[in-house]
């Protein structure tokens, strides 16, 4: 059962889990976007809730990782997606500590509080794959868009990925992670302007962004019984922007 977290990527990813007949958990504290989403996927005859939560919040995170498993009765998969913040752009001398903490909070300590939500329920199963989204800002010290808050957690979240994939392989728990560049989302459409999209595209070795449905697929694959003798492993899919 994947459990996606944030729309935007988490919305391709919970529309390519339908697609190969999983029930799918999608939390957000976008609560129309859910609302749409269920709709979206009800078309594929899967089951499907959105639930509205502060995934930044360790307590509100617990509660409703007990009520999900409530619901659907175990949790196999999760996908930690979250990412952004107002902030991402800001350097070093430009953050404060709030807007520092806020980053983090959002980028890195949502994983821990999400994967803390669900592991007990994949240890006692045997059972678990987890999927944990950095970025090539978190690879690179920043990136074209984020910066030394927004790197840093990002950074954390390879780390923290190591850590689950090396303490949890004896519950059959894997935890790969993915540092994705530039792609495409309405998110990012909201923000940026084309010619922005283009500069940014600019920097890739493809002179592309990249599909948020693609990217779907290699979550969908590093959740999959063929990814079988993968864990701990990061993958890029920059466009060949980390090359060097």
């Amino acid at each position: 059962m994947p459990l996606p977290i944030i729309l935007g990527i988490g919305a391709a990813i919970a529309e390519k889990f339908a697609q190969y007949d999983a029930s799918v958990a999608m939390w957000d504290m976008n609560e129309k976007g859910l609302q749409e989403m269920e709709r979206k996927l009800a078309g594929y005859r899967v089951k499907a809730k959105g639930y509205k939560v502060n995934i930044t919040d360790y307590d509100e995170v617990q509660e409703l990782g007990q009520q999900v498993i409530k619901d659907f009765g175990k949790v196999d998969i999760l996908i930690n997606c979250a990412g952004g913040g107002r902030d991402i752009a800001l350097s070093l001398r430009e953050l404060d500590h709030d807007k520092w903490s806020k980053l983090v909070d959002l980028n890195l300590t949502s994983a821990f509080n999400c994967t803390k939500a669900v592991i007990e329920n994949m240890i006692d199963n045997n059972y678990g794959k987890i999927v944990n989204f950095s970025s090539v800002a978190g690879l690179r010290g920043g990136g074209l868009l984020g910066k030394a808050g927004y790197a840093a957690a990002k950074a954390g979240i390879v780390g923290f990925s190591k850590a689950i994939a090396k303490e949890c392989a004896q519950y059959g728990i894997y935890c790969n992670t993915i540092a994705p560049a530039l792609h495409v989302t309405p998110l990012i459409q909201a923000n940026l302007n084309t010619g922005q999209i283009e500069a940014v595209k600019d920097n890739f070795l493809l002179k592309k962004a990249g599909d948020p449905e693609k990217l779907a697929e290699l979550v969908a694959f590093l959740a999959s019984d063929d990814a079988s003798y993968i864990t701990a492993s990061l993958y890029t899919v920059d466009g060949g922007y980390s090359y060097h």
